[in-house]
This record gives structure tokens, C-alpha cells and sequence, in this order.
């Protein structure tokens, strides 16, 4: 996972004082997702202001697309992408300038993960050091019979904090004894510390004789009866199981919605309308299968920010409206486009082209003076009518 640490302890600071705000974590990273998403949104501008350029472009994008409609070889539909860029090129508008936002918002949301599974870190301010130092000690203290940490971890960290164990020498030597915790999570320490108790961890590198049992962060919601920091499990069903269900129907939500407020360039056929159709399933999915390997209070985070989002994306869309075009606009565009463009007769009555090949004078000035009709023959590549056979003297009873 991308993680620029001056980042992270950025948001971290942000994470603690709206904990000390609300003492509660669940309800801390509500108001963090908030401001995060207020700090964020010029971003957000910037990708909406990219997006009403696009759409400004759509009468003479479609022109383009109607030009060859009909026409799905390969050959064809390159010539018909290379067109459009051309266009994109002469208006000035890079459909990549809406990457870079959403690359630096990417980096900052594995930041703001980062930041939200080690609350020991970023907000009781524990040096990492430390925190792999209580790691250690939380691994000799179970090894010698001293710990508890039953229902205070998920089965694969217990699992883990097992096997890390076995690994202490007959002298009780720890130095072959790595941290427990996967993906230096500390949610779950924190839940061992207030099975156990501060005491043991005080001092040798870990907690400072000033820290109590109170300055531990709070999970639990509604009074203390559901506690977020545990990982919902399929082999244990319960109430943390709504943490999946509401994950993938505000993932999905999200998605749906956000589509409704941002501009689609063009609809999508065939292969790539059932991608985006599977996609609308997958990824919320994807996000529920996540929720099963990380603590409940960051599924929690990841609902706060789908609701963020679809928020924000309808904020901008009436900041920023998408231009609408009547079809008289539309028309004009065509003519535009497709002024000095040369089509054979039969393809302008019927208003189609051929399926079967691209015009060898697309593109091309119409020619002109005498010799019109041979030209446009020869051009654009049809095949000229075979000579009629004078049949006149044929007698009546002959047979082939």
C-alpha cells in the first residue's frame, strides 16, 4: 500500500483532534471524513471543470461517431478514436487532465486508511517503535500464560500471536518474535490493552507511566453494545454482519448516484456495456469481501466516505452544470464536421455508410469540374454497375 508518512501523520492530527472532540472513534471519523472531503474538494472542482469541457464537445464528438455508425471493424473504429482525439487536440482539452486528481486522492486515501486503523499511533501518539514493543511483549506475556485474548482479536491474529509464541527460546528470549498484527493494524492491540490492562505495558520502550486505561480510544457505539473494533466473520454470524451488507448497499448506491451526476461521453455497446454492467456488481462486492479482513470501524469509514462523495459529486454537478444541446445544435455540428467531406450518393440517400470498409476519400475535399461522377466512383471505392448485354436479337424460345 502507497503511504507518504508526513501525509499520514498529517491526518493523524486531524483524526486526534476530532476524537477529542467527540470521544468516540466511530463517530471521530465521521467529522475526519468530512473535513477530509472539504480539504479535498478543489480537487473535485478541477475533475468537474475537466468533465464540462468534454461535455461542451459532445455535439462534434457525436458527429464524428455518426459518421461511422454501423462500422465496428477494428480499422474503422481506430480512424474513428484517432478523429476524436484530433478533435480533443484542437479544442485544447486533455481527457487525461482529470487523471493526476484522482491519482493524488488515491495516495491520500491509503494515508487516511493509514491513519484510521493505528489509532495508537496517530491518535494516542505512540511512536511505532513502541507500538511494535508492546507487540513483542503482548506475544511473551500470552507465551508465559499472562494474557488474555479471548474475543479481543480476530481468529487469524490469534492464530498468529500462536505461532509467534512458539517461536520464544527455552530463555524466554523474544528476538526471533516479529509483531502479530497484520498490516500493522493496532485496532486489535488496543482491544488486548483494555482486556488486560495498561500496567503491564508501562515502561522498557512501550507506555509512558502517565497513560490509563481512559486514554485508550473508544469503539463502541450505542452505549457501549456494539463494538466496532472487532472483524466481522462468516463462522461467527451476529450483528457485525451488517457491516458487509450496509458496505456493499452503500458501495453500490454510491456508484449508481455518481453516475447519475457525472457526464458519460458516449454510451457504451457490446463488450464494454457488459463490463461497466458487471462492474456496478463487482466493486461493491470487492468492498465487502474487504470488510471481512479488516476491523468493522473501517468499513464504518468507507460507508462515510461513499456518502461523502455521492454528496460531493452532486454539489458539483449544480456548481458546475453539464452543457445541454438541441438538436438543431447537434445538426449544425454534423454540417461542421463534415463540411468538404466527400460521401458517395447512395450512402447520402440512404444516411448510412458502408459496414464493410472505410471510404478511401473520407476526410477528403469533394472534387471537382468535369469527370465528377468517375472521380467519386474511383474514390470512394464502389464498384461501377456491369454493362447491360443487348439481348434485342434474342428469339423468344431460346434457352440457356
Amino acid at each position: 500500500m502507497i503511504e507518504i508518512p508526513f501525509i499520514t501523520e498529517a491526518f493523524g492530527y486531524i483524526l486526534n483532534l476530532c476524537y477529542k472532540l467527540v470521544p468516540n472513534y466511530a463517530i471521530a471519523l465521521l467529522f475526519f471524513a468530512l473535513i477530509i472531503k472539504i480539504l479535498l474538494f478543489p480537487l473535485g472542482i478541477k475533475q468537474q471543470k475537466n468533465m464540462v469541457k468534454q461535455a461542451s464537445l459532445r455535439p462534434k464528438e457525436q458527429a464524428i461517431r455518426n459518421r461511422y455508425a454501423g462500422r465496428t471493424d477494428k480499422v474503422t473504429q481506430q480512424k474513428m478514436q484517432q478523429e476524436i482525439m484530433n478533435l480533443y487536440q484542437e479544442e485544447k482539452f486533455n481527457p487525461m487532465g482529470g487523471c493526476l486528481p484522482m491519482i493524488i486522492q488515491l495516495v491520500i486515501v491509503f494515508s487516511i486508511y493509514a491513519a484510521a486503523v493505528n489509532p495508537l499511533r496517530y491518535v494516542c501518539h505512540i511512536p511505532a517503535d513502541n507500538i511494535n514493543n508492546i507487540s513483542v511483549k503482548i506475544v511473551e506475556l500470552y507465551h508465559n500464560g499472562e494474557l488474555d485474548i479471548e474475543d479481543a482479536v480476530s481468529e487469524s491474529t490469534a492464530n498468529s500471536i500462536k505461532k509467534q509464541a512458539e517461536s520464544i527460546g527455552e530463555d524466554g528470549s523474544t528476538t526471533n518474535v516479529k509483531s502479530p498484527f497484520v498490516n500493522k493494524h493496532s485496532i486489535e492491540i488496543v482491544n488486548i490493552l483494555k482486556k488486560n490492562g495498561v500496567e503491564k505495558f508501562r515502561g522498557d520502550g512501550m507506555l509512558g507511566e502517565s497513560f490509563r486505561d481512559k486514554d485508550l480510544p473508544d469503539f463502541t457505539i450505542f452505549g457501549g453494545s456494539f463494538d466496532l473494533s472487532r472483524t466481522p466473520s462468516i463462522q461467527h454470524f451476529d450483528w457485525l454482519m451488517m457491516i458487509p451488507l450496509l458496505t456493499f448497499l452503500f458501495t453500490f448506491a454510491s456508484m449508481k448516484l455518481t453516475k447519475k451526476f457525472t457526464y458519460q461521453p458516449a454510451e457504451s455497446t457490446g463488450d464494454a456495456a457488459i463490463s461497466m454492467k458487471l462492474m456496478d456488481y463487482t466493486m461493491p462486492l470487492i468492498s465487502t469481501v474487504f470488510t471481512f479482513s479488516v476491523p468493522a470501524v473501517v468499513a464504518v469509514y468507507w460507508i462515510y466516505q461513499n456518502i461523502f462523495s455521492t454528496l460531493q459529486q452532486f454539489v458539483l454537478k449544480l456548481m458546475f452544470p453539464y452543457p445541454t444541446f438541441t438538436e438543431e445544435e447537434y445538426k449544425a455540428a454534423e454540417r461542421e464536421m463534415n463540411k468538404g467531406i466527400k460521401q458517395p450518393k447512395s450512402i447520402k440517400k440512404s444516411g448510412g455508410r458502408s459496414a464493410h470498409r472505410i471510404d478511401l476519400d473520407d476526410g477528403a475535399p469533394a472534387d471537382s469540374g468535369e469527370n465528377t461522377a468517375p472521380a467519386k466512383g474511383r474514390a470512394s471505392g464502389l464498384v461501377p454497375p456491369a454493362a447491360l448485354k443487348d439481348e434485342s436479337d434474342r428469339k423468344p424460345d431460346d434457352s440457356e
